[in-house]
């Protein structure tokens, strides 16, 4: 509910369509805590864009390299 009220506030959506965005959005959190998942999204520019994304850890494959940044 907290993030449908957000929507309408900051986006201008309804509060019919900000309950299906949050909806949606909380299904697909859940399904990211599980497996990985492709998924669609609106850019700012209004372009659709495929993605695959997961919250969990051991799917994500290790990074090599270092952390610290480079200096100018």
């Amino acid at each position: 509910m907290l993030q449908a009220w957000q929507l309408v506030k900051r986006n201008g959506y309804t509060m019919s369509e900000a309950m299906v965005v949050a909806w949606r959005n909380a299904k697909l959190k859940a399904a990211m805590a599980l497996r990985i998942v492709k998924f669609y999204f609106q850019k700012v520019d209004g372009t659709m864009r495929e993605a695959y994304g997961t919250l969990k850890s051991e799917l994500v494959p290790q990074t090599a390299g270092s952390d610290r940044k480079r200096k100018v």
